[in-house]
Protein backbone atom coordinates (compact mmCIF):
# COMPACT_ATOMS: atom_id res chain seq x y z
CA UNK A 1 0.00 0.00 0.00
CA UNK A 2 1.46 3.37 -0.87
CA UNK A 3 -1.31 6.70 -0.95
CA UNK A 4 -1.65 9.63 0.00
CA UNK A 5 -1.53 10.49 3.97
CA UNK A 6 -4.75 11.32 4.80
CA UNK A 7 -5.28 14.37 7.46
CA UNK A 8 -8.09 15.24 9.84
CA UNK A 9 -9.12 17.22 11.79
CA UNK A 10 -12.10 16.96 14.18
CA UNK A 11 -13.08 14.10 12.52
CA UNK A 12 -13.53 15.31 9.21
CA UNK A 13 -11.43 14.51 6.05
CA UNK A 14 -9.42 17.76 4.58
CA UNK A 15 -8.96 17.47 0.71
CA UNK A 16 -5.79 15.22 -0.07
CA UNK A 17 -3.66 18.20 -1.49
CA UNK A 18 -2.85 19.23 2.06
CA UNK A 19 -1.33 16.30 2.82
CA UNK A 20 2.11 17.03 4.28
CA UNK A 21 1.13 20.12 5.63
CA UNK A 22 0.59 21.78 8.70
CA UNK A 23 -2.54 21.74 11.36
CA UNK A 24 -2.80 24.90 13.07
CA UNK A 25 -5.67 25.54 15.65
CA UNK A 26 -8.29 23.70 13.01
CA UNK A 27 -6.73 25.54 10.05
CA UNK A 28 -4.70 23.32 7.28
CA UNK A 29 -1.52 25.03 5.90
CA UNK A 30 -0.66 23.31 2.08
CA UNK A 31 2.77 21.93 1.80
CA UNK A 32 3.79 25.26 -0.30
CA UNK A 33 2.29 27.64 1.92
CA UNK A 34 -0.34 29.29 -0.41
CA UNK A 35 -3.99 27.21 0.42
CA UNK A 36 -5.44 26.68 3.80
CA UNK A 37 -8.76 24.72 4.88
CA UNK A 38 -10.73 25.01 7.93
CA UNK A 39 -13.01 22.73 9.52
CA UNK A 40 -15.52 25.18 10.97
CA UNK A 41 -17.64 24.96 14.60
CA UNK A 42 -20.67 23.41 12.84
CA UNK A 43 -18.47 20.99 10.55
CA UNK A 44 -18.03 22.65 7.51
CA UNK A 45 -14.90 22.96 5.47
CA UNK A 46 -13.93 25.74 3.85
CA UNK A 47 -11.03 26.23 1.75
CA UNK A 48 -9.43 29.64 0.18
CA UNK A 49 -6.08 31.04 -0.83
CA UNK A 50 -4.29 32.46 1.81
CA UNK A 51 -4.40 36.64 1.15
CA UNK A 52 -1.51 38.53 0.65
CA UNK A 53 -1.33 39.79 4.15
CA UNK A 54 -1.73 35.76 5.60
CA UNK A 55 -4.62 36.66 7.96
CA UNK A 56 -7.26 34.09 8.09
CA UNK A 57 -10.38 34.34 10.27
CA UNK A 58 -12.28 31.35 11.54
CA UNK A 59 -14.81 31.06 13.91
CA UNK A 60 -13.67 34.42 15.76
CA UNK A 61 -9.95 33.46 15.48
CA UNK A 62 -7.44 34.95 13.28
CA UNK A 63 -4.65 33.16 12.22
CA UNK A 64 -1.71 35.50 9.93
CA UNK A 65 0.77 33.13 8.07
CA UNK A 66 3.90 34.48 6.93
CA UNK A 67 5.00 32.18 4.29
CA UNK A 68 8.36 33.40 3.91
CA UNK A 69 9.33 32.73 7.51
CA UNK A 70 6.96 30.03 8.22
CA UNK A 71 5.91 32.05 11.15
CA UNK A 72 2.16 31.94 12.53
CA UNK A 73 0.71 33.89 15.64
CA UNK A 74 -2.95 33.10 16.37
CA UNK A 75 -5.40 35.63 18.45
CA UNK A 76 -8.53 34.78 19.54
CA UNK A 77 -10.56 33.83 22.81
CA UNK A 78 -10.47 29.87 22.56
CA UNK A 79 -6.86 28.76 21.17
CA UNK A 80 -6.56 25.55 21.53
CA UNK A 81 -3.32 24.60 21.84
CA UNK A 82 -4.07 20.60 21.50
CA UNK A 83 -5.69 21.56 17.97
CA UNK A 84 -2.04 22.60 17.05
CA UNK A 85 0.04 20.18 15.23
CA UNK A 86 3.15 21.49 13.17
CA UNK A 87 5.73 19.62 11.15
CA UNK A 88 8.24 21.44 12.57
CA UNK A 89 9.11 23.03 15.68
CA UNK A 90 6.92 24.72 17.88
CA UNK A 91 8.04 27.98 19.69
CA UNK A 92 5.77 30.13 22.48
CA UNK A 93 6.97 33.84 22.91
CA UNK A 94 5.82 36.05 25.59
CA UNK A 95 3.33 38.81 23.73
CA UNK A 96 1.37 36.40 21.87
CA UNK A 97 1.22 32.89 21.02
CA UNK A 98 3.86 31.89 17.95
CA UNK A 99 3.96 28.79 16.16
CA UNK A 100 7.09 28.24 13.66
CA UNK A 101 5.20 25.82 11.13
CA UNK A 102 8.34 24.44 8.95
CA UNK A 103 6.18 22.35 6.44
CA UNK A 104 7.29 19.94 4.29
CA UNK A 105 5.71 16.65 6.60
CA UNK A 106 5.31 13.17 5.00
CA UNK A 107 2.37 13.16 2.86
CA UNK A 108 2.26 9.34 2.21
CA UNK A 109 1.29 6.58 3.90
CA UNK A 110 2.98 2.77 2.84
CA UNK A 111 3.08 -0.33 4.20
CA UNK A 112 5.24 -2.42 1.45
CA UNK A 113 7.27 -5.52 0.84
CA UNK A 114 10.42 -5.91 -0.72
CA UNK A 115 12.22 -8.83 -2.19
CA UNK A 116 15.53 -9.65 -3.92
CA UNK A 117 17.37 -6.93 -2.31
CA UNK A 118 21.53 -6.27 -1.66
CA UNK A 119 21.44 -3.06 0.14
CA UNK A 120 19.22 -0.83 1.86
CA UNK A 121 19.69 2.90 2.19
CA UNK A 122 17.35 5.29 4.21
CA UNK A 123 17.54 8.91 4.78
CA UNK A 124 16.08 10.80 7.69
CA UNK A 125 15.64 13.99 8.81
CA UNK A 126 14.16 14.38 12.58
CA UNK A 127 12.73 10.94 13.22
CA UNK A 128 14.26 8.03 14.97
CA UNK A 129 14.79 4.95 13.06
CA UNK A 130 13.18 1.81 14.34
CA UNK A 131 14.72 -1.19 12.60
CA UNK A 132 13.26 -4.77 13.39
CA UNK A 133 13.05 -8.39 11.60
CA UNK A 134 10.46 -9.02 9.15
CA UNK A 135 8.81 -12.76 9.30
CA UNK A 136 9.89 -13.42 5.76
CA UNK A 137 12.37 -13.05 3.15
CA UNK A 138 11.39 -9.65 2.15
CA UNK A 139 12.03 -6.05 3.56
CA UNK A 140 9.27 -3.61 4.77
CA UNK A 141 8.61 -0.27 4.85
CA UNK A 142 5.68 1.03 6.49
CA UNK A 143 4.55 4.70 8.47
CA UNK A 144 4.84 8.09 7.08
CA UNK A 145 7.71 8.59 4.21
CA UNK A 146 7.84 11.70 1.75
CA UNK A 147 7.96 9.74 -1.77
CA UNK A 148 7.77 5.85 -3.00
CA UNK A 149 10.91 4.37 -1.78
CA UNK A 150 12.79 3.55 -5.30
CA UNK A 151 14.83 0.40 -6.74
CA UNK A 152 18.16 0.62 -8.55
CA UNK A 153 20.15 -2.52 -8.70
CA UNK A 154 18.95 -5.00 -5.98
CA UNK A 155 19.09 -1.57 -3.81
CA UNK A 156 15.71 -0.30 -1.84
CA UNK A 157 16.28 3.69 -1.31
CA UNK A 158 13.97 5.49 1.11
CA UNK A 159 14.23 9.25 1.50
CA UNK A 160 12.46 9.56 4.92
CA UNK A 161 10.46 7.57 7.01
CA UNK A 162 8.61 7.51 10.12
CA UNK A 163 7.47 4.36 11.27
CA UNK A 164 9.65 1.18 10.93
CA UNK A 165 12.23 -0.93 9.07
CA UNK A 166 12.03 -4.51 8.79
CA UNK A 167 14.45 -6.57 7.48
CA UNK A 168 14.92 -10.66 6.72
CA UNK A 169 17.19 -12.09 9.61
CA UNK A 170 17.87 -14.99 7.57
CA UNK A 171 19.56 -12.96 4.76
CA UNK A 172 22.83 -12.23 5.76
CA UNK A 173 24.22 -10.74 2.59
CA UNK A 174 22.11 -7.95 2.91
CA UNK A 175 23.57 -4.14 3.75
CA UNK A 176 22.25 -1.72 5.83
CA UNK A 177 22.64 1.97 5.11
CA UNK A 178 20.41 3.77 7.95
CA UNK A 179 21.08 7.82 8.54
CA UNK A 180 19.22 10.34 10.64
CA UNK A 181 20.38 13.59 11.38
CA UNK A 182 18.52 14.57 14.91
CA UNK A 183 16.16 11.08 15.58
CA UNK A 184 17.71 8.05 17.90
CA UNK A 185 18.28 4.64 15.76
CA UNK A 186 17.31 1.33 17.90
CA UNK A 187 16.33 -2.40 17.67
CA UNK A 188 17.65 -5.42 16.28
CA UNK A 189 20.05 -6.10 13.78
CA UNK A 190 22.06 -9.17 12.11
CA UNK A 191 23.39 -7.47 8.93
CA UNK A 192 26.39 -5.22 8.17
CA UNK A 193 26.49 -1.91 7.44
CA UNK A 194 26.96 1.48 8.61
CA UNK A 195 24.17 3.67 11.05
CA UNK A 196 24.43 7.25 11.45
CA UNK A 197 23.21 9.89 13.91
CA UNK A 198 24.34 13.10 14.77
CA UNK A 199 22.42 14.04 17.92
CA UNK A 200 20.92 11.04 19.04
CA UNK A 201 21.31 7.47 20.22
CA UNK A 202 22.47 3.94 19.05
CA UNK A 203 20.72 0.86 21.13
CA UNK A 204 20.73 -2.52 19.09
CA UNK A 205 20.14 -5.82 19.84
CA UNK A 206 22.93 -7.79 17.73
CA UNK A 207 22.01 -11.43 16.58
CA UNK A 208 24.98 -11.76 14.31
CA UNK A 209 28.73 -12.47 14.63
CA UNK A 210 30.06 -8.91 13.21
CA UNK A 211 32.89 -6.89 13.57
CA UNK A 212 31.09 -3.69 15.76
CA UNK A 213 32.91 -0.24 14.93
CA UNK A 214 31.63 1.96 17.59
CA UNK A 215 32.56 5.46 16.93
CA UNK A 216 30.81 8.65 19.06
CA UNK A 217 32.41 11.82 19.53
CA UNK A 218 30.63 13.54 23.05
CA UNK A 219 28.73 10.51 24.12
CA UNK A 220 29.70 6.96 25.52
CA UNK A 221 29.65 3.53 24.30
CA UNK A 222 28.79 0.27 25.90
CA UNK A 223 29.13 -2.91 24.15
CA UNK A 224 28.35 -6.35 25.91
CA UNK A 225 28.79 -9.83 25.09
CA UNK A 226 31.78 -8.83 22.83
CA UNK A 227 35.57 -8.87 22.80
CA UNK A 228 37.54 -5.20 22.60
CA UNK A 229 40.00 -5.06 20.61
CA UNK A 230 40.35 -1.46 21.44
CA UNK A 231 39.28 1.88 20.01
CA UNK A 232 35.99 1.01 19.41
CA UNK A 233 36.19 -1.84 17.78
CA UNK A 234 34.47 -5.15 19.39
CA UNK A 235 34.49 -8.84 17.49
CA UNK A 236 32.05 -11.81 18.32
CA UNK A 237 33.54 -14.38 20.44
CA UNK A 238 33.84 -17.95 19.20
CA UNK A 239 32.95 -16.98 15.80
CA UNK A 240 34.64 -15.43 12.81
CA UNK A 241 33.12 -12.29 11.83
CA UNK A 242 30.80 -12.29 8.92
CA UNK A 243 30.99 -8.69 8.00
CA UNK A 244 31.40 -5.28 10.15
CA UNK A 245 29.03 -2.64 11.52
CA UNK A 246 30.17 0.63 11.67
CA UNK A 247 28.24 2.78 14.35
CA UNK A 248 28.27 6.59 14.18
CA UNK A 249 27.24 9.35 16.40
CA UNK A 250 28.32 13.08 16.78
CA UNK A 251 26.44 13.96 20.32
CA UNK A 252 24.63 10.52 21.75
CA UNK A 253 25.57 7.22 23.27
CA UNK A 254 25.84 3.60 21.77
CA UNK A 255 24.58 0.60 23.28
CA UNK A 256 25.09 -2.71 22.04
CA UNK A 257 23.94 -5.92 23.40
CA UNK A 258 25.75 -9.19 21.74
CA UNK A 259 22.61 -12.29 21.66
CA UNK A 260 24.15 -15.15 21.01
CA UNK A 261 22.97 -17.63 18.43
Amino acid sequence: MFRKKRMVIDGVEIPEDFSGGSIINNVAISPDGTRYAAVTKSRDIVTGVIPPDGRITVDGISITYNRTGRRVHISGGSVQMGSVSASGSIQISTGGLHISSMGGGYGYEIDEGYSDLSKVTLKESTNSICIDFSQDEKVYVRGSTSAQPGIQGGRLFIDGLEGRLSVPQANPTLELDLRTSAGDISGDVAHKGRLRTSAGDITLSLYAPLTVEANTSAGDFDVTGMISEGRGIFSPPNAKPLGTLILETSAGDINVKYVAR
